[in-house]
Protein backbone atom coordinates (compact mmCIF):
# COMPACT_ATOMS: atom_id res chain seq x y z
CA UNK A 1 0.00 0.00 0.00
CA UNK A 2 2.47 2.91 0.77
CA UNK A 3 4.71 1.75 -1.89
CA UNK A 4 1.78 1.88 -4.36
CA UNK A 5 1.42 5.51 -2.40
CA UNK A 6 4.83 6.55 -3.47
CA UNK A 7 4.65 5.44 -6.89
CA UNK A 8 1.32 7.46 -7.35
CA UNK A 9 2.36 10.70 -5.50
CA UNK A 10 5.77 10.93 -7.95
CA UNK A 11 8.22 10.84 -5.54
CA UNK A 12 12.12 11.01 -6.16
CA UNK A 13 14.81 11.85 -4.12
CA UNK A 14 14.46 15.47 -2.92
CA UNK A 15 18.51 15.14 -1.83
CA UNK A 16 20.39 14.80 -4.93
CA UNK A 17 19.70 13.54 -8.55
CA UNK A 18 16.29 12.26 -7.95
CA UNK A 19 16.03 8.92 -8.22
CA UNK A 20 12.68 7.55 -8.35
CA UNK A 21 11.77 6.56 -4.46
CA UNK A 22 9.69 3.46 -4.69
CA UNK A 23 12.60 1.73 -6.74
CA UNK A 24 14.71 2.26 -3.57
CA UNK A 25 12.30 1.18 -1.47
CA UNK A 26 11.57 -2.44 -3.43
CA UNK A 27 13.96 -3.98 -0.90
CA UNK A 28 14.64 -5.40 1.82
CA UNK A 29 17.21 -3.69 4.51
CA UNK A 30 18.54 -3.36 8.39
CA UNK A 31 19.58 0.25 8.37
CA UNK A 32 17.23 2.72 7.10
CA UNK A 33 18.95 5.79 7.52
CA UNK A 34 17.49 9.38 6.54
CA UNK A 35 19.97 12.40 5.55
CA UNK A 36 19.07 15.16 7.93
CA UNK A 37 22.76 16.75 7.57
CA UNK A 38 21.60 19.54 5.53
CA UNK A 39 25.14 19.26 3.57
CA UNK A 40 25.63 22.57 1.83
CA UNK A 41 26.22 25.67 3.59
CA UNK A 42 23.54 28.37 2.90
CA UNK A 43 20.76 26.01 2.61
CA UNK A 44 18.23 26.41 5.13
CA UNK A 45 15.18 23.96 3.89
CA UNK A 46 16.10 21.10 5.73
CA UNK A 47 16.36 22.96 8.93
CA UNK A 48 12.61 24.31 8.49
CA UNK A 49 11.88 20.98 7.52
CA UNK A 50 12.89 19.37 10.62
CA UNK A 51 11.42 22.42 12.86
CA UNK A 52 7.99 22.58 11.59
CA UNK A 53 7.20 19.28 10.18
CA UNK A 54 8.87 16.76 13.01
CA UNK A 55 6.06 15.58 13.34
CA UNK A 56 4.78 14.48 9.89
CA UNK A 57 8.97 13.05 8.76
CA UNK A 58 8.60 10.64 11.74
CA UNK A 59 5.04 9.02 11.04
CA UNK A 60 6.86 8.67 7.51
CA UNK A 61 10.11 7.74 8.67
CA UNK A 62 8.43 4.96 10.98
CA UNK A 63 6.11 3.66 8.28
CA UNK A 64 8.72 3.29 5.90
CA UNK A 65 11.18 1.56 8.07
CA UNK A 66 8.23 -0.97 8.62
CA UNK A 67 8.22 -1.33 4.95
CA UNK A 68 11.64 -2.25 4.79
CA UNK A 69 12.18 -3.99 7.87
CA UNK A 70 14.47 -2.14 8.76
CA UNK A 71 16.50 -3.19 12.36
CA UNK A 72 17.64 0.46 12.98
CA UNK A 73 15.88 3.25 12.18
CA UNK A 74 18.03 6.69 12.26
CA UNK A 75 17.90 10.05 11.41
CA UNK A 76 21.18 11.21 10.80
CA UNK A 77 21.86 15.18 11.20
CA UNK A 78 24.84 17.30 12.46
CA UNK A 79 25.25 17.37 16.76
CA UNK A 80 24.85 21.56 16.94
CA UNK A 81 21.58 21.75 14.80
CA UNK A 82 19.94 21.50 18.86
CA UNK A 83 16.70 22.98 17.92
CA UNK A 84 15.92 20.63 14.87
CA UNK A 85 16.97 17.32 17.10
CA UNK A 86 15.03 18.51 19.96
CA UNK A 87 11.69 19.22 17.62
CA UNK A 88 12.74 15.33 16.33
CA UNK A 89 13.34 13.45 19.33
CA UNK A 90 10.05 15.41 20.96
CA UNK A 91 8.20 13.89 17.79
CA UNK A 92 10.08 10.51 18.52
CA UNK A 93 8.85 10.17 22.05
CA UNK A 94 5.22 11.37 21.34
CA UNK A 95 4.74 9.00 18.94
CA UNK A 96 6.40 5.69 20.17
CA UNK A 97 8.72 5.21 16.71
CA UNK A 98 11.82 3.17 16.67
CA UNK A 99 13.60 6.12 15.43
CA UNK A 100 16.82 7.32 16.66
CA UNK A 101 18.96 9.86 16.31
CA UNK A 102 22.98 10.33 15.55
CA UNK A 103 24.85 13.24 16.08
CA UNK A 104 27.24 13.78 13.29
CA UNK A 105 30.62 16.72 13.70
CA UNK A 106 29.86 20.04 11.19
CA UNK A 107 32.08 18.88 8.20
CA UNK A 108 31.51 19.27 4.59
CA UNK A 109 30.35 16.58 2.98
CA UNK A 110 28.46 15.30 5.84
CA UNK A 111 25.25 14.22 3.71
CA UNK A 112 27.08 12.24 1.05
CA UNK A 113 25.29 9.12 0.98
CA UNK A 114 28.48 7.13 1.27
CA UNK A 115 30.13 9.15 3.63
CA UNK A 116 26.92 9.29 5.86
CA UNK A 117 27.12 5.13 5.92
CA UNK A 118 30.36 5.05 7.08
CA UNK A 119 29.37 7.75 9.75
CA UNK A 120 26.67 5.51 11.07
CA UNK A 121 27.93 2.08 10.69
CA UNK A 122 31.16 2.17 10.29
CA UNK A 123 30.61 0.36 6.90
CA UNK A 124 32.30 1.20 3.86
CA UNK A 125 30.27 1.04 0.37
CA UNK A 126 31.75 -0.42 -2.17
CA UNK A 127 33.78 1.68 -4.60
CA UNK A 128 31.37 1.99 -7.41
CA UNK A 129 28.73 0.67 -5.54
CA UNK A 130 24.97 1.94 -3.47
CA UNK A 131 24.45 1.65 0.42
CA UNK A 132 22.09 -1.33 -0.42
CA UNK A 133 25.40 -3.81 -0.71
CA UNK A 134 26.14 -2.76 2.93
CA UNK A 135 22.78 -3.11 4.58
CA UNK A 136 21.89 0.39 4.17
CA UNK A 137 18.69 2.73 2.69
CA UNK A 138 19.13 6.00 2.53
CA UNK A 139 16.39 8.61 1.82
CA UNK A 140 16.70 12.46 2.76
CA UNK A 141 14.27 14.10 5.22
CA UNK A 142 12.30 16.27 2.78
CA UNK A 143 11.56 12.96 0.89
CA UNK A 144 10.01 11.85 3.95
CA UNK A 145 7.26 15.10 4.39
CA UNK A 146 6.60 14.20 0.62
CA UNK A 147 5.94 10.61 1.64
CA UNK A 148 3.63 11.76 4.27
CA UNK A 149 1.44 13.78 2.36
CA UNK A 150 1.36 10.77 -0.40
CA UNK A 151 -0.05 8.95 2.96
CA UNK A 152 -2.68 11.71 2.94
CA UNK A 153 -3.24 10.98 -0.62
CA UNK A 154 -1.44 14.21 -2.31
CA UNK A 155 0.95 13.83 -5.54
CA UNK A 156 4.28 16.20 -5.40
CA UNK A 157 3.31 19.74 -6.88
CA UNK A 158 5.12 21.91 -4.67
CA UNK A 159 8.65 22.49 -3.62
CA UNK A 160 10.07 23.63 0.04
CA UNK A 161 13.47 25.58 -1.49
CA UNK A 162 16.00 28.78 -0.24
CA UNK A 163 16.47 31.68 -1.90
CA UNK A 164 19.59 33.73 -0.37
CA UNK A 165 23.05 35.53 -1.44
CA UNK A 166 22.71 38.76 -2.78
CA UNK A 167 18.51 38.70 -2.10
CA UNK A 168 17.06 41.75 -0.17
CA UNK A 169 14.87 39.15 1.99
CA UNK A 170 16.76 35.87 2.22
CA UNK A 171 13.86 33.01 2.92
CA UNK A 172 12.04 29.43 2.61
CA UNK A 173 9.74 29.31 -0.45
CA UNK A 174 6.99 27.39 -0.78
CA UNK A 175 6.03 27.42 -4.88
CA UNK A 176 4.65 25.26 -7.77
CA UNK A 177 6.84 23.10 -9.43
CA UNK A 178 7.52 24.69 -12.49
CA UNK A 179 7.77 28.19 -11.36
CA UNK A 180 10.10 30.52 -12.65
CA UNK A 181 13.47 31.50 -10.78
CA UNK A 182 12.47 34.47 -12.43
CA UNK A 183 9.27 34.30 -10.15
CA UNK A 184 11.64 33.44 -7.23
CA UNK A 185 13.96 36.13 -7.16
CA UNK A 186 10.62 38.49 -7.18
CA UNK A 187 9.61 36.88 -4.06
CA UNK A 188 12.75 37.83 -2.16
CA UNK A 189 12.73 41.17 -3.06
CA UNK A 190 14.61 40.87 -5.81
CA UNK A 191 18.41 41.19 -6.14
CA UNK A 192 20.96 43.08 -4.15
CA UNK A 193 23.28 43.64 -7.46
CA UNK A 194 22.67 44.45 -10.65
CA UNK A 195 25.23 42.16 -12.89
CA UNK A 196 24.83 38.54 -10.92
CA UNK A 197 25.39 34.93 -11.10
CA UNK A 198 23.71 32.08 -9.47
CA UNK A 199 24.06 28.37 -8.36
CA UNK A 200 21.03 26.28 -8.37
CA UNK A 201 21.51 24.12 -5.28
CA UNK A 202 24.38 24.69 -3.01
CA UNK A 203 27.75 26.33 -3.09
CA UNK A 204 29.60 23.09 -3.70
CA UNK A 205 27.88 21.05 -6.08
CA UNK A 206 25.14 23.50 -7.03
CA UNK A 207 24.95 24.26 -11.13
CA UNK A 208 26.20 27.59 -12.04
CA UNK A 209 24.81 29.88 -14.17
CA UNK A 210 24.78 33.34 -15.54
CA UNK A 211 22.04 35.89 -15.43
CA UNK A 212 21.04 35.63 -19.13
CA UNK A 213 20.24 31.62 -18.12
CA UNK A 214 18.41 32.75 -14.97
CA UNK A 215 15.01 33.58 -17.21
CA UNK A 216 15.22 29.96 -18.49
CA UNK A 217 15.40 28.05 -14.63
CA UNK A 218 12.27 26.37 -13.30
CA UNK A 219 11.97 24.95 -9.97
CA UNK A 220 11.68 21.29 -9.86
CA UNK A 221 11.24 18.24 -7.69
CA UNK A 222 15.02 18.20 -6.67
CA UNK A 223 15.35 22.29 -6.59
CA UNK A 224 17.10 22.78 -3.14
CA UNK A 225 18.12 26.08 -3.33
CA UNK A 226 18.76 29.06 -5.45
CA UNK A 227 21.86 31.81 -4.51
CA UNK A 228 22.48 34.84 -6.07
CA UNK A 229 25.70 36.17 -5.88
CA UNK A 230 28.78 38.34 -7.46
CA UNK A 231 29.78 37.35 -10.53
CA UNK A 232 33.65 37.84 -9.10
CA UNK A 233 33.30 35.25 -6.91
CA UNK A 234 35.74 31.56 -7.14
CA UNK A 235 32.53 30.22 -8.54
CA UNK A 236 32.65 32.32 -11.48
CA UNK A 237 36.60 31.32 -12.41
CA UNK A 238 35.29 27.46 -12.02
CA UNK A 239 32.21 28.35 -14.37
CA UNK A 240 34.15 30.62 -16.94
CA UNK A 241 37.50 27.91 -17.39
CA UNK A 242 37.05 25.91 -20.36
CA UNK A 243 38.43 22.01 -20.78
CA UNK A 244 41.47 22.49 -23.10
CA UNK A 245 42.19 25.67 -20.05
CA UNK A 246 41.93 23.71 -17.18
CA UNK A 247 43.69 20.44 -18.96
CA UNK A 248 47.18 22.70 -20.16
CA UNK A 249 47.12 24.28 -16.14
CA UNK A 250 47.18 20.96 -14.44
CA UNK A 251 49.88 20.00 -17.24
CA UNK A 252 52.33 22.70 -16.72
CA UNK A 253 51.45 23.43 -12.78
CA UNK A 254 50.21 20.46 -10.99
CA UNK A 255 53.28 19.89 -8.22
CA UNK A 256 51.95 16.09 -6.82
CA UNK A 257 51.63 17.27 -3.70
CA UNK A 258 48.81 14.90 -2.93
CA UNK A 259 46.58 16.92 -1.14
CA UNK A 260 43.51 16.27 -3.24
CA UNK A 261 44.08 12.55 -2.80
CA UNK A 262 43.99 13.12 0.94
CA UNK A 263 41.33 15.39 1.45
CA UNK A 264 39.07 13.47 -0.67
CA UNK A 265 36.52 11.72 1.13
CA UNK A 266 35.75 9.16 -0.95
CA UNK A 267 39.76 8.22 -0.53
CA UNK A 268 39.31 8.60 3.32
CA UNK A 269 36.46 5.82 3.47
CA UNK A 270 38.95 3.48 1.86
CA UNK A 271 37.91 3.98 -1.90
CA UNK A 272 40.53 3.22 -4.72
CA UNK A 273 40.67 7.26 -6.16
CA UNK A 274 43.60 9.12 -6.22
CA UNK A 275 43.05 12.62 -7.84
CA UNK A 276 46.63 13.64 -8.25
CA UNK A 277 47.28 10.45 -10.18
CA UNK A 278 44.71 11.68 -12.68
CA UNK A 279 45.95 15.08 -12.85
CA UNK A 280 49.59 13.67 -13.41
CA UNK A 281 48.16 10.99 -16.11
CA UNK A 282 47.15 14.14 -18.08
CA UNK A 283 51.03 15.11 -19.09
CA UNK A 284 51.22 12.11 -20.83
CA UNK A 285 48.27 11.85 -22.53
CA UNK A 286 46.39 12.88 -25.87
CA UNK A 287 43.48 14.33 -25.25
CA UNK A 288 40.66 13.16 -25.45
CA UNK A 289 41.54 10.41 -27.93
CA UNK A 290 43.94 8.27 -24.94
CA UNK A 291 41.02 8.54 -22.64
CA UNK A 292 40.26 4.47 -22.41
CA UNK A 293 39.93 1.89 -20.62
CA UNK A 294 43.01 2.33 -18.10
CA UNK A 295 43.27 1.98 -14.34
CA UNK A 296 44.26 5.59 -13.71
CA UNK A 297 41.22 6.68 -15.66
CA UNK A 298 38.76 4.55 -13.97
CA UNK A 299 39.82 6.08 -10.61
CA UNK A 300 38.17 8.83 -11.88
CA UNK A 301 34.64 6.89 -12.28
CA UNK A 302 34.72 7.00 -8.01
CA UNK A 303 34.89 10.83 -7.70
CA UNK A 304 31.58 11.72 -6.04
CA UNK A 305 32.09 15.57 -7.34
CA UNK A 306 32.19 17.20 -4.02
CA UNK A 307 34.43 19.32 -4.89
CA UNK A 308 36.76 19.52 -2.05
CA UNK A 309 39.86 18.72 -4.09
CA UNK A 310 39.63 21.93 -5.91
CA UNK A 311 37.59 24.25 -3.77
CA UNK A 312 40.04 23.89 -0.69
CA UNK A 313 42.81 21.27 -1.09
CA UNK A 314 44.70 22.64 -4.45
CA UNK A 315 47.56 24.95 -3.60
CA UNK A 316 47.64 26.04 -7.26
CA UNK A 317 43.87 26.34 -8.17
CA UNK A 318 43.81 23.72 -10.14
CA UNK A 319 40.29 21.85 -11.26
CA UNK A 320 40.46 18.09 -9.91
CA UNK A 321 37.13 17.56 -10.02
CA UNK A 322 36.44 19.24 -13.41
CA UNK A 323 38.93 16.85 -14.90
CA UNK A 324 37.39 13.75 -13.22
CA UNK A 325 34.18 14.98 -14.65
CA UNK A 326 35.22 15.30 -18.05
CA UNK A 327 37.03 11.62 -17.73
CA UNK A 328 33.96 9.90 -16.58
CA UNK A 329 32.15 11.64 -19.36
CA UNK A 330 34.75 10.40 -21.88
CA UNK A 331 34.54 6.94 -20.71
CA UNK A 332 31.04 6.55 -20.41
CA UNK A 333 30.79 7.57 -24.18
CA UNK A 334 33.04 4.50 -24.56
CA UNK A 335 30.37 2.17 -21.89
CA UNK A 336 33.29 1.98 -19.69
CA UNK A 337 32.52 1.54 -16.07
CA UNK A 338 34.12 1.26 -13.15
CA UNK A 339 35.29 -2.64 -12.89
CA UNK A 340 34.09 -3.98 -8.86
CA UNK A 341 36.80 -6.29 -7.30
CA UNK A 342 37.11 -7.64 -3.90
CA UNK A 343 40.39 -5.42 -2.84
CA UNK A 344 40.14 -4.78 1.42
CA UNK A 345 39.13 -1.11 2.08
CA UNK A 346 41.26 0.41 4.61
CA UNK A 347 39.92 4.04 5.74
CA UNK A 348 43.07 6.46 6.53
CA UNK A 349 44.04 7.06 9.82
CA UNK A 350 43.90 10.97 9.28
CA UNK A 351 40.42 11.46 8.28
CA UNK A 352 38.96 12.53 11.57
CA UNK A 353 41.78 15.49 11.51
CA UNK A 354 40.95 16.26 7.54
CA UNK A 355 37.38 16.67 7.84
CA UNK A 356 36.28 20.30 6.29
CA UNK A 357 34.09 22.38 7.90
CA UNK A 358 31.67 24.23 5.90
CA UNK A 359 32.80 28.00 6.73
CA UNK A 360 35.80 27.62 4.88
CA UNK A 361 34.12 26.79 1.65
CA UNK A 362 32.38 29.95 2.40
CA UNK A 363 35.65 31.45 3.16
CA UNK A 364 36.94 30.26 -0.29
CA UNK A 365 33.92 30.74 -2.30
CA UNK A 366 33.75 34.15 -1.48
CA UNK A 367 30.23 33.61 0.30
CA UNK A 368 31.31 33.81 3.61
CA UNK A 369 29.29 37.38 3.87
CA UNK A 370 25.98 35.64 3.19
CA UNK A 371 26.59 33.18 5.95
CA UNK A 372 24.55 34.56 9.35
CA UNK A 373 21.78 35.36 6.86
CA UNK A 374 18.54 34.91 8.70
CA UNK A 375 16.31 32.40 6.81
CA UNK A 376 13.67 31.71 8.59
CA UNK A 377 10.42 32.74 7.05
CA UNK A 378 8.12 30.69 4.43
CA UNK A 379 6.98 32.51 2.01
CA UNK A 380 3.78 30.46 -0.07
CA UNK A 381 3.37 31.47 -3.51
CA UNK A 382 0.54 30.23 -5.76
CA UNK A 383 2.34 30.88 -9.75
CA UNK A 384 -0.22 32.29 -12.47
CA UNK A 385 2.01 30.14 -15.04
CA UNK A 386 4.26 26.91 -14.27
CA UNK A 387 6.79 25.20 -16.93
CA UNK A 388 7.06 21.42 -15.80
CA UNK A 389 9.36 19.48 -17.27
CA UNK A 390 8.58 15.76 -18.17
CA UNK A 391 12.38 15.14 -17.00
CA UNK A 392 12.88 15.73 -13.20
CA UNK A 393 14.48 12.32 -12.27
CA UNK A 394 17.35 9.74 -13.01
CA UNK A 395 15.87 7.73 -15.32
CA UNK A 396 13.50 8.16 -18.95
CA UNK A 397 11.40 11.27 -19.78
CA UNK A 398 7.99 10.90 -18.56
CA UNK A 399 5.32 10.61 -21.43
CA UNK A 400 2.65 13.69 -21.66
CA UNK A 401 -1.01 12.38 -21.39
CA UNK A 402 -2.31 15.88 -21.88
CA UNK A 403 -2.85 17.82 -24.91
CA UNK A 404 -2.94 21.33 -25.51
CA UNK A 405 -6.42 23.09 -24.57
CA UNK A 406 -6.49 20.31 -21.74
CA UNK A 407 -8.11 21.90 -18.54
CA UNK A 408 -6.58 20.32 -15.55
CA UNK A 409 -6.14 20.62 -11.64
CA UNK A 410 -3.32 20.97 -9.38
CA UNK A 411 -2.18 17.17 -8.54
CA UNK A 412 -3.48 15.66 -11.56
CA UNK A 413 -1.18 13.45 -14.04
CA UNK A 414 0.08 14.99 -16.97
CA UNK A 415 3.15 12.85 -17.64
CA UNK A 416 3.59 9.19 -17.30
CA UNK A 417 6.79 6.89 -17.07
CA UNK A 418 6.82 4.70 -19.68
CA UNK A 419 6.15 1.08 -18.84
CA UNK A 420 8.96 -0.61 -17.18
CA UNK A 421 11.54 2.33 -17.08
CA UNK A 422 12.86 3.92 -14.52
CA UNK A 423 11.12 7.34 -13.63
CA UNK A 424 8.35 8.58 -11.73
CA UNK A 425 5.17 10.17 -12.74
CA UNK A 426 4.32 14.12 -13.07
CA UNK A 427 1.05 15.63 -12.11
CA UNK A 428 -0.13 19.25 -12.11
CA UNK A 429 1.28 21.95 -9.86
CA UNK A 430 -1.90 24.25 -10.52
CA UNK A 431 -5.26 24.51 -11.50
CA UNK A 432 -5.09 25.87 -15.30
CA UNK A 433 -5.62 24.79 -18.83
CA UNK A 434 -2.40 23.85 -20.72
CA UNK A 435 -0.67 25.64 -23.28
CA UNK A 436 2.38 24.30 -24.50
CA UNK A 437 3.48 20.45 -24.67
CA UNK A 438 7.09 19.59 -25.44
CA UNK A 439 9.75 18.73 -23.29
CA UNK A 440 8.10 20.10 -20.40
CA UNK A 441 4.14 21.04 -19.90
CA UNK A 442 3.41 24.88 -19.42
CA UNK A 443 0.09 25.15 -17.79
CA UNK A 444 -1.59 28.55 -17.47
CA UNK A 445 -3.87 29.57 -14.52
CA UNK A 446 -7.05 31.17 -16.06
CA UNK A 447 -9.37 33.46 -14.09
CA UNK A 448 -12.57 32.22 -16.11
CA UNK A 449 -11.95 28.41 -15.83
Amino acid sequence: MLLEQITSAGIVGCGGAGFPTAVKYNTKTEYFIINAAECEPLLKTDHYVMNHFAKECVQAIAAVGKLLEAKQIVIATKGHYTKEINALEQAIQEQKVPVSVFKMNNFYPAGDEQIMVFEVTGRTVPPGGIPIEVGCVISNIATMLNIYHAQQGENVTHKLLTITGAVKEPKILEVPIGTSFDDCLALAGGATIDDFMFINGGPMMGKTGTQDEFPQQVVTKTTSGIIIMEKRDFIYELLEKEIPQMINKARSSCIQCRLCTELCPRYQIGHPIHPHRVMRHLTITEIPDDIDDDPIWREALLCCECGICETIACPMGLLPRQVNKYVKQRLAEKGIRYQKNDQPLTPTLMREYQQVPPVKILLKDGLKQYADLKVEDLLKHESTTVNIPLKMHIGAPCEPVIQVGDHVKAGDLIGRKPEKALGADVHASIDGMVTAVSASITIERRDNQ
